[in-house]
């Protein structure tokens, strides 16, 4: 299926309307516009690959029986054109609301080979899928249902977006605790997939760590890892949110959390998210703040771990929403603003130089396009920045570049 392109405002267009005191001139395009035959309402973020195509999920739109007929959701790839035309669609999967699930809204994760992974949890209380690539590249993806929460386990993937973090052949992730939180159905869990040692069958889940509660440890938002002792760290949204890790142990006993930070609400920061590991062994992540919102630093020092707020994040009082890894040490991410006021931006964090302090900078935002509400942005393979808008009120969502 072939594209329809939009061009978006330039950031320089939009100075006038934009409260940040950095506002960049770069170029903001619209590469691809969704409808609901393809897919409507990309909402688990995108990825990108070596060859520069780009895959993500719709939460409604393709062919599934969903909604009378409108569809169920849908894995896609957008690959770039290869002289000068239009980006091509590929949907990959249309979820068809039974065992596998409906509405995807995490981010995949890209696997050997080409390979995806991903997760719904509308339907069920979770389902693991992979989806793997034709061979010769040419040909239908083959969808597996690798395991199904129960309600008789622990895990429950409701209301969770954080994409899952594959090791070797494992997969993990994080579970919430039901809808009572920190109830009857517990606090949420770290978990992992284990494919089959025949290479038959069902993948075998495994709870690593069941949080307990207190001391910020429970409600799990988001996972980044593992380092190089195979620890992950998990950020969570019980009182005003912690950093915790959670680390393998020794022997054959449990895992051990320790909680590395708390925040206190208000200008200290709220309901941390979109956790990353850098190589340096920093984290960095968002939270929530009385004005809009932060980013932050984790890092292991000589007296322990400590947590800097580097920079204030906002667009009146619109705070971050997504957060990822920029180029030369930088941060990037997104403003998902709200669906009638503001349309949502895209922004970088410079690391400091001589000075002491990160640089905020409002790349672009969307309140001219046709389209709003951007769910993540990443880096791709030619440095051009990449993401997808939800849509709104005003479309069924789209691809954007920012150059």
């Amino acid at each position: 299926m072939k594209s329809r392109p939009f061009v978006l405002a330039t950031a320089a267009m939009l100075m006038a309307e934009t409260t940040p005191p950095a506002i960049a001139h770069d170029k903001i395009t619209g590469l691809f516009e969704f409808d609901q035959a393809s897919g409507s309402y990309p909402n688990g973020g995108v990825i990108t690959d070596r060859s520069g195509t780009v895959f993500g999920t719709t939460s409604n739109g393709g062919a599934g029986p969903c909604d009378g007929g409108a569809g169920c959701g849908t894995v896609f790839s957008l690959s770039p054109p290869k002289s000068g035309g239009q980006w091509m669609l590929n949907v990959l999967y249309n979820f068809q609301g039974g065992q596998d699930g409906y509405d995807p809204s995490a981010q995949l994760t890209l696997g050997p080979n080409g390979s995806l992974y991903g997760y719904t949890a509308a339907g069920t209380y979770g389902t693991v899928f992979q989806l793997l690539p034709p061979l010769g590249g040419n040909g239908p993806w083959t969808f597996r249902i690798l395991y199904v929460f129960s309600a008789q386990n622990d895990s429950n993937l409701f209301d969770v977006s954080s994409p899952l973090i594959r090791r070797g052949d494992a997969l993990y992730g994080i579970a919430s605790g039901g809808s009572n939180a920190c109830g009857a159905q517990g606090c949420g869990s770290v978990f992992r997939l284990a494919p089959p040692k025949s290479g038959k069958g069902n993948w075998a889940e495994a709870t690593l760590f069941k949080f307990p509660g207190g001391a910020g440890s429970g409600e799990p938002t988001s996972i980044a890892g593992p380092d190089s002792s195979g620890s992950f760290y998990v950020t969570t949204a019980l009182g005003d949110g912690a950093v915790v890790q959670i680390s393998p142990p020794a022997g054959h006993g449990k895992w051990i959390e320790t909680v590395l930070t708390t925040f206190n609400g208000g200008d200290d920061g709220s309901y941390p998210a979109s956790l990353l590991l850098a190589r340096s062994g920093a984290l960095y992540g968002i939270a929530s703040t009385t004005r809009a919102g932060l980013a932050f630093s984790v890092v292991d020092g000589q007296s322990g771990w400590m947590r800097t707020n580097i920079a204030n994040v906002a667009h009146g009082h619109y705070g971050p929403d997504a957060l990822a890894a920029g180029t030369d040490g930088s941060l990037i991410g997104t403003i998902f603003g709200d669906v009638d006021f503001f349309a949502g931006a895209v922004f970088e964090l410079t690391p400091p130089g001589n000075g002491s302090d990160w640089t905020y900078t409002e790349l672009c935002n969307f309140n001219r396009g046709p389209d709003r509400n951007p769910i993540n942005v990443v880096k791709g393979s030619d440095g051009h920045l990449f993401g997808v808008l939800n849509g709104g009120d005003s479309g069924f969502g789209g691809l954007f570049e920012v150059k």
